[in-house]
């Protein structure tokens, strides 16, 4: 392993074509770069993938989640992060960028646990309460379902994910 001090004398960037991907070469010309025996070496490369930074996979940057958003709408909501990358990942432009990105709220419901009471015990509203949809959940209760048909309609929005959780939230 090599250890780079900051003070960059000299670099010299190459594009080379390998394997029909642009690689992007960094050779350093420097007199404080050491190996892993602290001995001074005059060449230092590095051979990456070229790409800008915000185009690297999200395993190579962190953001943060400023906004709490519902999920349960169409078209999908995104909202902007600030996205920072890793320190050991070598990339092209900022290191600090701003990314669109889906909102994945998740309040902890699962669907299979929906669909099984649905199935079980939606005549007496028990999915509807389970997903605290409680005005829904009395009116079947009182109605018996709706008298099995509410029931089997119940059974198969939820089997197609159409209803969710009332919080606006996805399934887990």
């Amino acid at each position: 392993m090599l250890y780079l001090d900051i003070q960059l004398q000299l670099a010299l960037f190459l594009f080379v074509r390998k394997n029909s991907k642009l690689v992007y070469k960094h050779i350093l010309f420097h007199s404080h770069v050491q190996d892993e025996n602290k001995v001074d070496q005059k060449f230092f490369q590095i051979t990456m993938i070229c790409r800008f930074c915000w185009q690297l996979p999200p395993t190579e940057y962190n953001c943060t989640n400023l906004k709490i958003c519902k999920t349960v709408q169409c078209p999908r909501e995104y909202y902007i992060s600030n996205c920072t990358v890793l320190p050991h990942v070598h990339c092209l432009g900022y290191r600090e960028f701003q990314k669109k990105m889906y909102c994945n709220l998740t309040g902890g419901y699962k669907w299979s646990t929906a669909l099984a009471l649905s199935i079980t015990l939606g005549g007496f509203g028990a999915d509807r309460f389970y997903l605290g949809q409680w005005k829904e959940g009395l009116g079947k209760l009182f109605s018996f379902g709706g008298l099995g048909i509410w029931t089997l309609i119940d059974v198969l929005l939820i089997g197609i994910g159409y209803v969710g959780p009332a919080d606006g939230s996805l399934y887990i």
